[in-house]
Protein backbone atom coordinates (compact mmCIF):
# COMPACT_ATOMS: atom_id res chain seq x y z
CA UNK A 1 0.00 0.00 0.00
CA UNK A 2 1.33 3.23 -1.07
CA UNK A 3 2.07 6.15 1.88
CA UNK A 4 -0.63 8.01 0.98
CA UNK A 5 -3.06 5.32 1.07
CA UNK A 6 -1.73 4.30 4.66
CA UNK A 7 -2.11 7.61 6.14
CA UNK A 8 -5.87 8.10 4.32
CA UNK A 9 -6.77 4.42 6.49
CA UNK A 10 -5.36 6.14 9.83
CA UNK A 11 -7.54 8.99 9.67
CA UNK A 12 -10.83 7.11 8.73
CA UNK A 13 -9.91 4.62 11.85
CA UNK A 14 -9.46 7.71 13.86
CA UNK A 15 -12.85 9.09 12.67
CA UNK A 16 -14.39 6.12 13.28
CA UNK A 17 -13.13 5.71 16.94
CA UNK A 18 -13.86 9.40 17.73
CA UNK A 19 -17.50 8.93 16.43
CA UNK A 20 -18.04 5.84 18.56
CA UNK A 21 -16.75 7.72 21.53
CA UNK A 22 -18.62 10.61 21.05
CA UNK A 23 -21.65 7.95 21.22
CA UNK A 24 -20.93 6.77 23.84
CA UNK A 25 -20.74 10.21 25.79
CA UNK A 26 -23.59 11.11 24.75
CA UNK A 27 -25.88 8.18 25.58
CA UNK A 28 -24.04 7.91 29.31
CA UNK A 29 -25.45 11.54 29.95
CA UNK A 30 -28.95 10.95 28.03
CA UNK A 31 -29.12 7.95 30.63
CA UNK A 32 -28.45 9.98 33.29
CA UNK A 33 -30.70 13.05 32.73
CA UNK A 34 -33.65 10.90 32.44
CA UNK A 35 -33.65 8.72 35.32
CA UNK A 36 -36.68 9.73 37.53
CA UNK A 37 -34.93 8.49 40.39
CA UNK A 38 -32.30 10.90 40.89
CA UNK A 39 -35.28 13.82 40.61
CA UNK A 40 -37.65 12.64 43.40
CA UNK A 41 -34.64 12.17 45.62
CA UNK A 42 -34.09 15.93 45.19
CA UNK A 43 -37.15 16.71 46.33
CA UNK A 44 -38.60 13.97 49.04
CA UNK A 45 -35.72 14.12 52.29
CA UNK A 46 -34.30 10.67 54.03
CA UNK A 47 -37.22 9.77 56.36
CA UNK A 48 -36.12 9.86 60.09
CA UNK A 49 -38.88 7.40 61.43
CA UNK A 50 -40.98 5.34 59.36
CA UNK A 51 -44.10 3.26 60.98
CA UNK A 52 -45.37 0.58 58.62
CA UNK A 53 -49.04 0.81 57.37
CA UNK A 54 -51.57 -1.74 56.11
CA UNK A 55 -51.29 -2.42 52.70
CA UNK A 56 -53.09 0.53 50.60
CA UNK A 57 -56.77 -0.51 49.77
CA UNK A 58 -56.18 0.95 46.34
CA UNK A 59 -53.55 0.87 43.10
CA UNK A 60 -51.60 3.65 41.70
CA UNK A 61 -50.24 3.95 38.11
CA UNK A 62 -47.24 1.13 38.04
CA UNK A 63 -44.36 2.54 38.89
CA UNK A 64 -46.20 5.44 40.74
CA UNK A 65 -46.05 5.86 44.87
CA UNK A 66 -49.58 5.49 46.72
CA UNK A 67 -50.14 8.62 48.95
CA UNK A 68 -51.51 8.18 51.98
CA UNK A 69 -54.00 10.00 54.21
CA UNK A 70 -54.03 9.12 57.51
CA UNK A 71 -56.12 10.90 60.95
CA UNK A 72 -54.71 12.93 63.46
CA UNK A 73 -54.96 10.17 65.98
CA UNK A 74 -52.73 8.07 63.76
CA UNK A 75 -50.16 10.73 63.17
CA UNK A 76 -50.03 11.23 66.93
CA UNK A 77 -48.86 7.55 67.53
CA UNK A 78 -46.26 7.43 64.51
CA UNK A 79 -44.93 11.07 65.85
CA UNK A 80 -45.19 9.72 69.97
CA UNK A 81 -44.94 6.38 70.27
CA UNK A 82 -45.71 6.19 73.69
CA UNK A 83 -48.40 7.91 73.67
CA UNK A 84 -51.76 6.33 75.04
CA UNK A 85 -54.43 7.92 73.40
CA UNK A 86 -57.32 7.75 76.23
CA UNK A 87 -54.75 8.96 78.87
CA UNK A 88 -53.07 12.22 76.71
CA UNK A 89 -49.68 13.49 76.31
CA UNK A 90 -47.57 13.66 79.64
CA UNK A 91 -44.42 16.58 80.08
CA UNK A 92 -41.83 14.05 79.72
CA UNK A 93 -42.80 12.23 76.63
CA UNK A 94 -40.62 10.84 73.53
CA UNK A 95 -40.96 11.64 69.77
CA UNK A 96 -40.10 8.88 67.52
CA UNK A 97 -36.38 10.38 67.83
CA UNK A 98 -36.28 10.26 71.02
CA UNK A 99 -36.24 13.57 71.90
CA UNK A 100 -38.43 15.36 74.59
CA UNK A 101 -42.02 16.69 73.02
CA UNK A 102 -41.95 19.88 75.40
CA UNK A 103 -38.57 20.44 76.61
CA UNK A 104 -37.24 23.31 74.34
CA UNK A 105 -36.99 27.11 74.97
CA UNK A 106 -39.70 27.76 72.23
CA UNK A 107 -42.62 26.04 74.68
CA UNK A 108 -41.34 27.15 77.72
CA UNK A 109 -44.07 28.75 80.01
CA UNK A 110 -46.61 26.52 78.49
CA UNK A 111 -49.43 25.63 79.95
CA UNK A 112 -51.61 22.42 79.72
CA UNK A 113 -55.36 22.94 80.07
CA UNK A 114 -56.28 20.79 82.74
CA UNK A 115 -53.25 20.03 84.01
CA UNK A 116 -51.14 16.51 82.71
CA UNK A 117 -51.94 14.74 81.10
CA UNK A 118 -53.23 16.55 78.39
CA UNK A 119 -55.53 14.62 75.81
CA UNK A 120 -55.55 15.77 72.48
CA UNK A 121 -58.45 16.47 70.94
CA UNK A 122 -59.03 15.98 66.68
CA UNK A 123 -59.42 19.34 66.54
CA UNK A 124 -55.85 20.32 68.51
CA UNK A 125 -54.18 19.04 65.26
CA UNK A 126 -53.70 20.54 62.00
CA UNK A 127 -52.43 19.19 59.09
CA UNK A 128 -51.44 21.42 55.99
CA UNK A 129 -50.57 19.50 52.68
CA UNK A 130 -47.24 20.52 50.33
CA UNK A 131 -45.64 19.13 47.21
CA UNK A 132 -44.97 15.28 46.51
CA UNK A 133 -47.60 14.27 49.40
CA UNK A 134 -45.66 15.87 52.27
CA UNK A 135 -47.36 17.36 55.24
CA UNK A 136 -46.83 19.89 58.21
CA UNK A 137 -48.31 18.61 61.44
CA UNK A 138 -49.02 21.17 64.04
CA UNK A 139 -50.35 20.25 67.41
CA UNK A 140 -51.38 23.37 69.49
CA UNK A 141 -50.75 21.49 73.20
CA UNK A 142 -50.38 24.41 75.55
CA UNK A 143 -51.05 27.75 75.88
CA UNK A 144 -49.56 31.45 77.14
CA UNK A 145 -50.48 34.30 78.40
CA UNK A 146 -50.57 36.59 75.45
CA UNK A 147 -52.79 34.14 73.89
CA UNK A 148 -50.61 31.90 71.77
CA UNK A 149 -50.52 28.38 71.38
CA UNK A 150 -47.91 25.78 71.20
CA UNK A 151 -46.40 22.86 70.70
CA UNK A 152 -44.44 20.30 68.24
CA UNK A 153 -44.73 20.34 64.34
CA UNK A 154 -43.47 17.47 62.01
CA UNK A 155 -42.59 17.32 58.35
CA UNK A 156 -44.47 14.07 57.46
CA UNK A 157 -46.01 11.92 54.71
CA UNK A 158 -48.12 8.77 54.03
CA UNK A 159 -46.85 6.86 51.13
CA UNK A 160 -47.80 2.99 50.08
CA UNK A 161 -46.88 0.96 53.34
CA UNK A 162 -45.70 3.48 55.60
CA UNK A 163 -46.27 6.47 57.47
CA UNK A 164 -42.75 8.60 57.48
CA UNK A 165 -41.36 11.90 59.45
CA UNK A 166 -38.45 13.82 58.05
CA UNK A 167 -38.15 16.44 60.91
CA UNK A 168 -39.86 17.05 64.40
CA UNK A 169 -39.68 21.21 65.58
CA UNK A 170 -41.75 23.08 68.07
CA UNK A 171 -43.50 26.40 67.17
CA UNK A 172 -45.76 29.22 69.41
CA UNK A 173 -47.89 31.55 67.97
CA UNK A 174 -51.45 32.24 67.25
CA UNK A 175 -53.90 29.57 67.06
CA UNK A 176 -54.77 30.72 63.23
CA UNK A 177 -51.05 30.73 62.58
CA UNK A 178 -50.62 28.60 59.16
CA UNK A 179 -47.38 26.06 59.08
CA UNK A 180 -47.01 24.85 55.57
CA UNK A 181 -44.28 22.46 53.89
CA UNK A 182 -42.86 24.41 50.46
CA UNK A 183 -39.81 23.76 47.74
CA UNK A 184 -37.02 26.07 48.11
CA UNK A 185 -34.91 24.71 45.03
CA UNK A 186 -33.90 21.08 45.85
CA UNK A 187 -34.77 21.51 49.86
CA UNK A 188 -38.30 21.00 51.76
CA UNK A 189 -38.69 23.74 54.17
CA UNK A 190 -41.79 24.72 56.06
CA UNK A 191 -43.39 28.34 56.26
CA UNK A 192 -45.34 29.70 59.60
CA UNK A 193 -47.06 32.69 58.33
CA UNK A 194 -49.22 34.33 61.62
CA UNK A 195 -50.78 37.91 62.11
CA UNK A 196 -50.48 40.02 65.24
CA UNK A 197 -52.08 43.19 65.77
CA UNK A 198 -52.28 44.86 69.10
CA UNK A 199 -54.12 47.72 67.69
CA UNK A 200 -55.31 48.53 63.94
CA UNK A 201 -52.05 50.89 63.41
CA UNK A 202 -49.64 49.08 64.53
CA UNK A 203 -50.05 45.35 63.13
CA UNK A 204 -47.75 43.01 61.44
CA UNK A 205 -48.01 39.68 59.13
CA UNK A 206 -45.04 37.43 60.12
CA UNK A 207 -43.22 34.70 58.58
CA UNK A 208 -41.06 31.67 60.14
CA UNK A 209 -39.00 29.84 58.20
CA UNK A 210 -37.90 26.52 59.13
CA UNK A 211 -35.10 24.29 57.87
CA UNK A 212 -35.00 20.67 57.89
CA UNK A 213 -31.64 19.77 59.17
CA UNK A 214 -30.58 16.33 61.26
CA UNK A 215 -34.33 15.01 61.46
CA UNK A 216 -35.09 18.57 63.35
CA UNK A 217 -36.92 21.51 61.92
CA UNK A 218 -34.44 24.45 62.87
CA UNK A 219 -36.63 27.97 63.07
CA UNK A 220 -34.04 29.86 60.62
CA UNK A 221 -35.37 33.48 60.17
CA UNK A 222 -38.25 35.34 60.63
CA UNK A 223 -39.31 38.46 58.24
CA UNK A 224 -42.59 41.08 57.94
CA UNK A 225 -44.88 39.97 55.45
CA UNK A 226 -47.15 42.42 56.06
CA UNK A 227 -46.56 45.91 58.53
CA UNK A 228 -47.97 49.37 59.30
CA UNK A 229 -47.25 51.73 62.36
CA UNK A 230 -48.23 55.22 62.58
CA UNK A 231 -46.00 57.83 64.72
CA UNK A 232 -45.34 61.47 64.47
CA UNK A 233 -43.98 62.87 61.90
CA UNK A 234 -40.44 64.51 61.61
CA UNK A 235 -41.30 66.77 58.46
CA UNK A 236 -44.79 67.87 59.20
CA UNK A 237 -45.45 69.29 62.48
CA UNK A 238 -48.68 68.26 63.97
CA UNK A 239 -49.50 65.45 61.74
CA UNK A 240 -48.92 61.55 61.53
CA UNK A 241 -46.64 59.40 59.09
CA UNK A 242 -48.04 55.91 58.33
CA UNK A 243 -45.65 53.34 57.20
CA UNK A 244 -47.00 50.21 55.22
CA UNK A 245 -44.94 47.28 53.80
CA UNK A 246 -45.46 44.32 51.65
CA UNK A 247 -43.62 41.87 51.09
CA UNK A 248 -43.49 38.95 47.85
CA UNK A 249 -41.72 36.01 48.37
CA UNK A 250 -40.20 33.51 46.01
CA UNK A 251 -38.56 30.38 46.50
CA UNK A 252 -35.41 29.92 44.86
CA UNK A 253 -32.36 26.98 44.78
CA UNK A 254 -29.99 29.02 46.91
CA UNK A 255 -32.33 30.70 49.43
CA UNK A 256 -35.40 32.62 49.39
CA UNK A 257 -36.08 36.31 47.50
CA UNK A 258 -37.96 38.78 49.27
CA UNK A 259 -39.65 42.29 47.60
CA UNK A 260 -39.64 44.57 49.97
CA UNK A 261 -41.92 47.41 49.15
CA UNK A 262 -42.72 50.45 51.82
CA UNK A 263 -45.10 53.58 51.49
CA UNK A 264 -44.87 56.46 53.11
CA UNK A 265 -48.18 58.82 53.69
CA UNK A 266 -49.06 61.97 55.95
CA UNK A 267 -52.25 61.46 57.30
CA UNK A 268 -54.07 63.84 60.10
CA UNK A 269 -54.04 63.20 63.85
CA UNK A 270 -57.36 61.83 64.79
CA UNK A 271 -59.39 63.26 60.93
CA UNK A 272 -58.31 66.38 61.81
CA UNK A 273 -56.47 68.69 59.28
CA UNK A 274 -57.15 69.65 55.59
CA UNK A 275 -56.69 67.94 52.36
CA UNK A 276 -53.01 68.54 52.22
CA UNK A 277 -52.49 66.45 55.51
CA UNK A 278 -53.49 63.04 53.25
CA UNK A 279 -51.20 62.54 50.95
CA UNK A 280 -48.74 59.54 49.98
CA UNK A 281 -45.06 61.27 50.44
CA UNK A 282 -43.03 58.24 48.58
CA UNK A 283 -42.75 54.54 47.81
CA UNK A 284 -39.59 52.60 48.51
CA UNK A 285 -38.74 49.17 47.10
CA UNK A 286 -35.69 46.77 47.89
CA UNK A 287 -34.77 43.74 47.02
CA UNK A 288 -32.65 41.35 49.28
CA UNK A 289 -32.18 37.50 49.86
CA UNK A 290 -32.00 35.18 52.76
CA UNK A 291 -28.96 32.53 51.72
CA UNK A 292 -28.71 29.36 53.39
CA UNK A 293 -26.01 28.56 55.13
CA UNK A 294 -25.40 25.39 56.35
CA UNK A 295 -28.47 25.28 59.54
CA UNK A 296 -29.32 29.16 58.88
CA UNK A 297 -30.63 31.69 56.55
CA UNK A 298 -28.58 34.74 56.74
CA UNK A 299 -29.96 38.22 55.23
CA UNK A 300 -28.24 39.79 52.46
CA UNK A 301 -29.10 43.21 53.94
CA UNK A 302 -31.15 44.36 56.43
CA UNK A 303 -34.75 45.29 55.89
CA UNK A 304 -35.79 48.47 54.49
CA UNK A 305 -38.69 49.00 57.40
CA UNK A 306 -35.23 50.28 59.13
CA UNK A 307 -34.05 52.15 57.05
CA UNK A 308 -37.07 53.97 56.18
CA UNK A 309 -39.42 54.34 59.39
CA UNK A 310 -39.28 56.90 61.46
CA UNK A 311 -37.64 59.30 58.64
CA UNK A 312 -41.11 60.22 56.64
Amino acid sequence: MCESAKVRSVMIRNLALGAFAGSLVVSCVNTQWASPEVAGRRVVPIPVCTTPLSPAGRKAKPGAPVMRSLDAEKWMSVLVPGLEPKKGMSPTDLDCTGHYVFANETLRYGLSKGGWPRAIDPDDVDMRAGPKGLRVLRVRAVTFENGDVGGPVALVRGVDNRAEVYGIGSYRGPVDAKLTPVRMGNEIMVTAVAKRCPDPTNCRRIANFFLLRRGRLLDAATVDLERVQRMPSVTERGLYAEYRMSTDVSYKKTGIELLEKVSVKIIPYEKQGNRDSDRLLRTVEFRRLLLVQRDNLFASNESVWERVVGRD
